[in-house]
């Protein structure tokens, strides 16, 4: 063979040789996905011999998970200084870069394009949930878990781009690069950072039996005579107006005239001390045949204080079997129908009739749940308690 002859290049091995690693040696085990080989990769395609020749995505860099970023006008006043308006949290950019490593530039193409369409799986309604480790999980005494968190409705909002290209061959002439150095964006719009969840099932400490004294009006002498106002529940559809007098709906109220069952909860020992919040999620299934309505809400320890409630949650209506979930992440309430989600109306809301709000607590107080309902009502509570991170 002459020396000009051409001579075909040798198969591509794809041996990327990396000489320093700093991943956490235990992702492995956390993942679950066995030993690390090209033709168990999640972009491996048989009919593509490139899909072969690309290594992997290596994360460089994260810039935007520090803390929550807070939007504060402040317009100047005519005298001195300034007035600062409402704060609030806006959505948080979070931009990536990352190294597309291949053995050739094919492998860096088709790597490149793999990426950009796991990326846009992003742009569902409402984005997806997006798991990491807010610190290094190596050479700490903190266990793993505790460094996971979870950010909610991440959107795709710049693709991929390459800004930088080197890699084997790259310095050669006629050749190209198979490594590309590429850049992304992304936005949370949940701002909030979750930790995992702790489940807590409610176990009451107190059930009290209260009953209710009703006064007449001033002004009515027969007390006999005196009406009292009628309460309606979800189940209870008011008559229609018409030009007459309407009649007066002869159904219950969402809690009964006579007695009240009130039952106590302390929440101790389950959320961390730490100068974090805490969101709470109550998930409620009526245990009985009969229609479920119960009012719940928050107090710190021992306080009577009307001022000290919070976190107000009324469930109206619900049938019998049937299991409702308040999340305070998502901060949307619906039915658990045997592991699947549906929706519900009119079932979550609160005593005064405002649509609920998600529950958000303080992990530096003691808190007590408290319950109100019909005496002999059976239900179950559970909650999912997550720190949020500020």
């Amino acid at each position: 063979m002459s020396d000009d002859q051409f001579v075909p290049p040798m198969p591509c091995a794809c041996d990327v040789s990396v000489p320093y690693d700093d991943t956490w040696p235990g992702l492995v085990e956390v993942l679950n996905n066995g030993p690390y080989t090209l033709d168990r990769a999640p972009w491996f395609d048989a009919s593509r011999p490139e899909s072969r020749e690309f290594a992997g995505v290596w994360v460089m860099d994260v810039q935007g998970l520090d803390s929550v970023p807070v939007q504060r006008d402040v317009s100047e006043a005519v005298g001195s200084g300034g007035v600062a308006s409402w704060a609030r949290d806006t959505s948080r950019l979070v931009t990536f870069s990352a190294l597309v490593v291949a053995c050739s530039n094919a492998g860096a193409r088709y790597g490149l394009n793999w990426l950009s369409c796991v990326l846009r799986q992003a742009n569902v309604r409402g984005g997806v949930d997006m798991k990491f480790y807010k610190a290094h999980p190596s050479n700490t005494s903190a266990p793993p878990a505790t460094q996971l968190r979870t950010a909610y409705g991440t959107v795709l909002t710049k693709s991929p781009t390459v800004v930088e290209v080197s890699g084997k061959g790259g310095s050669h002439r006629h050749r190209q690069a198979s490594i590309f150095r590429v850049e992304w964006e992304m936005v949370f719009t949940n701002p909030y950072l979750y930790g995992e969840s702790v489940t807590a099932a409610v176990g009451w400490d107190s059930v009290v039996e209260e009953s209710i004294e009703w006064a007449h009006a001033p002004d009515c002498e027969d007390t006999g005579s005196c009406d009292l106002p009628t309460i309606y529940n979800a189940e209870c559809a008011p008559p229609v107006i018409e030009l007459e007098a309407a009649q007066i709906p002869v159904c219950g109220g969402c809690l009964p005239l006579c007695s009240i069952e009130r039952r106590v909860w302390e929440m101790a020992g389950v959320l961390p001390s730490v100068c974090e919040e805490t969101t709470v999620s109550i998930r409620v299934k009526n245990d009985g045949t009969d229609p479920l309505t119960v009012n719940f809400y928050w107090r710190p320890c021992g306080s009577d204080d009307q001022c000290d409630k919070t976190g107000h949650m009324t469930v109206s209506g619900l049938p019998g079997g049937m299991t409702v979930v308040a999340d305070s992440i998502t901060g949307r309430p619906y039915v658990d129908n045997n592991g699947t989600r549906q929706r519900q109306v009119g079932i979550i809301t609160t005593p005064t009739g405002a649509p609920w709000r998600p529950i958000l607590l303080d992990t530096m107080l003691c808190w007590e749940l408290i319950a109100e309902s019909a005496p002999g009502a059976q239900y179950t509570v559970i909650l999912e308690l997550r720190e949020r991170d500020s």
